[in-house]
């Protein structure tokens, strides 16, 4: 009896991804995000603003999905890869803060890796800020967005 419950106990005990792996990804994105915005520009005042990059302003959560996936193009190699991004928005459609890595499942080796991550980051850099009607942008700017970037399969 004792070994039933055993069994039990240990079958619904959750499973946990390493903490370390985790932290490992998190600070490849730190990195490669840093790394991009240093190459966007030297942050200084007098930096001309960024226009945004659709024509039409977008009035749907979905629409806003369609635009933010428009810039992504997954590096060759990385079938399999993918990372979900989690970040927010201003009522002007600009990144606010750096975008965080959520959950990832990287393959190839550590360079694959690392084109893979800076990919994503750049598509979402791309393809902000995005224009949007004034009623979505005060829905965007109070709530924390994701986004999952995918290579070799459909997105869900």
């Amino acid at each position: 009896m004792d070994t039933i419950r055993r069994e039990h106990a240990a079958a619904s005990r959750p499973i946990r991804q390493p903490a370390a792996s985790t932290r490992s990804v998190a600070r490849l994105v730190a990195c490669v995000f840093a790394v991009l915005a240093l190459a966007a520009g030297d942050g200084r005042a007098e930096d001309v603003e960024r226009q945004p990059v659709n024509a039409v302003p977008v009035e749907t959560m979905a629409e806003l999905s369609q635009v933010l996936y428009a810039c992504w193009a997954p590096p060759p190699g990385t079938a399999g890869s993918e990372i979900t991004l989690r970040f927010g928005l201003t009522a002007k459609g600009e990144v606010r803060g750096k975008p965080l890595a959520t959950y990832s499942v990287l393959t190839g080796d550590a360079e694959t890796q690392r084109a893979f991550v800076a990919a994503a980051i750049l598509a979402l850099s791309r393809c902000t800020p995005v224009r949007m009607s004034e009623q979505l942008g005060r829905v965007v700017a109070s709530r924390v967005l994701t986004l999952r970037f995918a290579s070799g399969e459909a997105r869900t």
